[in-house]
């Protein structure tokens, strides 16, 4: 009988342990805890007969068990424990690494400065340069800065702590940050190297640089490097802006990102037992300085750089564009507003009416940064730079393909027949509505060519002043209709009441916005 008593027991425990997910879900005996870090919330799916013949219900219903059944948060919170105080680690995929005392990184940080992920080649990485250098020029015809700005990586900062285990497999190729600064002083680029600038303060102030649970840098290294930015801005543009007098240095408790992988771990008892180094400055001003407006394009390490930037009230109005992705603003006096995702950029009212122009690329990013889809500098350069149009549409009965001066050129050859004869037609331009563009080209030949735009209601440009010798020609427009966007450019010839009598020769054409 106490064998049955013990045996019954043993099941209805069991029951119970299989059964409380399920009854948790339902009644909620317990509080339902949230989790640190970014989830896509899958929605729960509706029955669907032919979804759930093919299978395909039963793959969303499991997506979404996965992320509701009860008590999930308890079972993630005690896994990631028991593998953390036991093995002093943390679950596989969870892309944090635990260092030597306790010091924790980003596994992408370490996999970045080990070269595991490999450098970008120098070749490459120099056009990309060279790219930010026509930038830097171009904005400066306009009367405004550039200036880019490299933040640390942890695992750079301190690679004395990233386990043993790792650190051996560091290959002996060089990191982009070692190729990239070359480059910058070659060219002339405008910049603040905020890795040089942290390893210094952590080799001579005595405190740390990165906080043990952070991955970022702290406030106090963040604040080193935001002095020396204000510096650099006031030696560019020759004006006196507000600036910092450190008072002290005070040690307290991690707050923010002093302590965000620290808590990304998701541990019943979070690791904080550190104190982060806190600068307590004052603004340095007198009457009349110079307040500029910034626009900044970058990741999460300005984050600190602008609150010590606000601080001190150093700016009239600082746009943030974080990761190209969403948009900040910080007006003077009124604090931070979200202004949503970008998915379209008014240069003219979004960018180009700033003083500065500011760009960050974080040194375990640099690859990432100048291979992704969408690079914003390069962006900006489409819109300070004219392009040639490229024309996929060539009516090859009466054009032949040239070459002059190294541009591509057209010859519209004589005897058309006939008025209404499209020579060119270009890919859509995606050009914006409302913006005002240019136009120019060189040509010479028979005195008449028409330019337009499809569809019709874009404006039409018509040439009579074409003479035997090569002359560059002009002209602007603006439409505010939306077929602008989707818009192709044509050349023709119209208007006439007998063939041509003479070639046409047209080349560099060039489309450029004005500002």
């Amino acid at each position: 009988m106490k064998n049955f008593y013990i045996k019954s027991g043993f099941i209805l425990l069991i029951w119970l342990l299989i059964s409380l997910p399920i009854l948790q879900m339902k009644y909620t005996i317990f509080r339902n805890l949230s989790l640190v870090g970014a989830v896509q919330k899958v929605d729960k799916p509706t029955f669907n007969i032919h979804e759930f013949q093919n299978g395909g219900f039963q793959h969303k219903f499991e997506d979404w068990f996965s992320q509701n059944f009860g008590l999930r948060e308890y079972f993630i919170k005690t896994n990631k424990q028991l593998f953390y105080t036991i093995f002093n680690q943390t679950v596989p995929n969870d892309n944090i690494t635990v260092g030597k005392d306790s010091q924790l990184y980003g596994s992408g940080y370490i996999n970045e400065y080990l070269g595991i992920i490999p450098p970008l080649d120098t070749k490459i990485l120099e056009e990309k340069v060279k790219d930010m250098k026509r930038v830097q020029d171009l904005l400066q015809k306009k009367g405004k800065t550039f200036l880019l700005l490299l933040t640390p990586s942890k695992a750079a900062m301190y690679p004395e702590h990233i386990p043993d285990r790792l650190i051996s497999k560091k290959t002996s190729i060089s990191r982009n940050y070692e190729r990239i600064i070359p480059l910058l002083n070659k060219y002339e680029i405008q910049y603040i190297d905020g890795h040089n600038i942290t390893d210094t303060q952590k080799k001579s102030s005595g405190y740390d640089v990165f906080p043990q649970g952070g991955t970022h840098w702290n406030y106090l290294a963040s604040y080193y490097t935001a002095k020396v930015l204000v510096e650099k801005l006031e030696q560019i543009t020759g004006k006196d802006l507000v600036s910092f007098n450190l008072d002290k240095i005070e040690q307290g408790t991690p707050v923010g990102t002093d302590r965000d992988l620290a808590e990304l771990m998701n541990l019943w008892f979070t690791p904080l037992n550190y104190t982060s180094p806190r600068p307590i400055f004052t603004e340095n001003r007198d009457a009349g300085e110079y307040k500029p407006t910034i626009l900044v394009e970058g990741g999460s390490f300005l984050g600190m750089i602008i609150q010590n930037l606000s601080d001190i009230s150093m700016f009239k109005q600082l746009d943030y564009f974080f990761y190209y992705n969403s948009h900040n603003q910080y007006k003077l006096g009124e604090g931070e507003k979200y202004l949503g995702k970008i998915s379209s950029v008014d240069w003219n009212n979004d960018v180009l009416n700033h003083d500065i122009i500011l760009i960050e690329m974080n040194e375990e990013y640099i690859s990432g940064k100048l291979q992704s889809d969408r690079i914003f500098y390069e962006d900006l350069l489409k819109q300070l730079e004219p392009v040639n149009l490229k024309f996929s549409n060539i009516n090859d009965a009466f054009v032949e393909e040239t070459k002059v001066d190294g541009f591509d050129g057209y010859v519209f050859k004589k005897g058309v027949p006939k008025s209404g004869i499209v020579y060119l037609q270009s890919d859509k331009m995606a050009l914006i509505p409302g913006q005002e563009y240019q136009i120019s080209y060189k040509a010479k030949g028979f005195q008449k060519l028409s330019f337009d735009f499809i569809p019709d209601d874009l404006p039409q440009y018509n040439n009579d002043k074409i003479t035997d010798s090569v002359k560059e020609f002009s002209f602007e427009f603006k439409s505010n209709s939306v077929n602008i966007k989707s818009a192709t450019a044509r050349f023709f010839i119209d208007g006439l009441n007998e063939a041509t009598d003479k070639d046409t020769l047209i080349y560099d054409i060039k489309l450029f916005p004005k500002y």
